[in-house]
């Protein structure tokens, strides 16, 4: 019975939190779970790091004995009646990077004795002794192996072979490597073994890579900000179908977030730059209020025939706001790109702050009186969009429009 299975999962979830506060120099526990369970995997991960750099067994049973309370807890939340949609897939996410990092400290703790401590008691059949060669058998011992890579690439004095080690781990071992390649890249100083390192990260991508980035955007971490933002940068160049752009984007705000105004420049005449591929994250900055170099970002948007381009400048179309000034720059950038932005415009029209002006910028691109009724705009659309076939190229084919003259510098800034 539903009772029965609700009591079942608040039993599951207070043996998570009671085990995660039973040795935890802190109390974790709050009303958020996932951010406790995140807290978590962040200490243990901590740990595990240390663990395999020591080679402790203690410390690496007890990062993957965490682990397994945090796959408790997200298991547990994701199971109840109550949680929305949209966090249910966040939690999904959540568990999927946590069992990344769960596989790797399971097999840690194999090498390493397993929960018992004692080297060699737990050694998993089929994995091969320290002194033999190490291979991989269709995919079945990506921890070994990659431990194997990293004691190769340690060893290592020549940089550019170190960065050819680094893509290989990447290239065979996937998301199974991040963890040695975060340990790795935090570590290395060569500029010619970064970049190697810098490939390998945003080859492998997932959401990981950007959140990992991400936490260099602190003051106090400025001299890494650079390699956080040249692994961003390489991950946007990814094609679209192998790295959705999400993570990396967010990752990106969160620099801008510092308001640093010479840094913010330079990340967008890098984006710029890009043509394509910086596009969605161009308009990050627009999200960050009260600060300086929106107009600048939205003349940029302006000049992208790109429906990726809309979402921000709807964003700064908030009429209850009353920022004309604010507002008007947008209006008139959509305006530019024109049928460009029609789509996407039309999916917006029931945003309350925007809807008045999405209305308005609808009548100015295409000359039709529908106000803010999306039914009868998307009836319309089904009809007029065979007369504009230019916005339906090839799917493989980046979107056409006007060449791009370069990135531009704001003026009086």
């Amino acid at each position: 019975p539903a009772r029965w299975r609700g009591l079942v999962l608040a039993c599951v979830v207070a043996w998570g939190l009671g085990a995660l506060g039973a040795d935890a120099g802190e109390p974790l526990v709050g009303g958020d779970v996932r951010a406790t369970t995140q807290a978590l995997i962040e200490r243990a991960k901590d740990g595990l790091d240390a663990g395999l750099e020591a080679k402790d067994a203690a410390r690496i049973a007890a990062a993957r004995d965490e682990l397994k309370q945090a796959k408790v807890l997200l298991t547990a939340e994701i199971a109840r009646r109550d949680v929305s949609g949209a966090l249910a897939a966040e939690l999904r996410h959540d568990l999927v990077d946590l069992d990344i990092w769960l596989a790797w400290a399971e097999d840690a703790a194999r090498e390493h004795g397993g929960a018992a401590g004692t080297p060699g008691d737990a050694t998993r059949p089929g994995v091969v002794g320290e002194d033999a060669p190490v291979e991989r058998k269709h995919g079945a011992q990506f921890g070994p192996w990659v431990r194997k890579m990293r004691a190769d690439y340690e060893a290592q004095e020549n940089a550019v072979e170190r960065a050819i080690l680094a893509q290989r781990m990447a290239a065979e071992a996937g998301i199974h490597a991040l963890p040695c390649l975060f340990a790795l890249w935090k570590r290395e100083e060569d500029p010619k073994a970064r970049e190697g390192l810098h490939d390998a990260l945003a080859t492998i991508g997932s959401s990981r890579v950007p959140i990992e980035m991400a936490k260099f955007a602190r003051r106090d971490q400025e001299e890494r900000w650079p390699e956080a933002l040249d692994v961003l940068y390489r991950g946007l160049e990814k094609p679209e179908k192998s790295e959705p752009e999400k993570a990396w984007c967010r990752a990106l705000r969160e620099f801008h977030e510092l308001k640093e105004r010479k840094l913010s420049l330079r990340i967008q005449e890098r984006l710029d730059a890009m043509g394509y591929e910086g596009t969605a994250a161009l308009g990050e900055l627009i999200y960050v209020e009260d600060f300086g170099y929106h107009d600048y970002t939205v003349g940029l948007l302006a000049k992208r025939l790109d429906p990726r381009a809309v979402p921000p400048l709807v964003f700064k179309l908030n009429r209850f706001a009353f920022e004309y000034m604010e507002q008007m720059p947008a209006h008139k950038a959509l305006l530019k790109m024109g049928w460009h932005a029609v789509p996407e415009l039309i999916e917006r029209l029931d945003d309350k702050a925007a809807g008045i002006w999405i209305s308005w910028t609808l009548r100015k691109i295409t000359g039709e009186t529908m106000g803010t009724d999306k039914r009868k705009w998307h009836d319309w659309w089904k009809h007029a969009s065979v007369q504009h076939p230019e916005l339906f190229d090839d799917p493989e084919e980046r979107p056409g429009g006007a060449p791009r003259t370069g990135p531009t510098t704001p003026s009086g800034k």
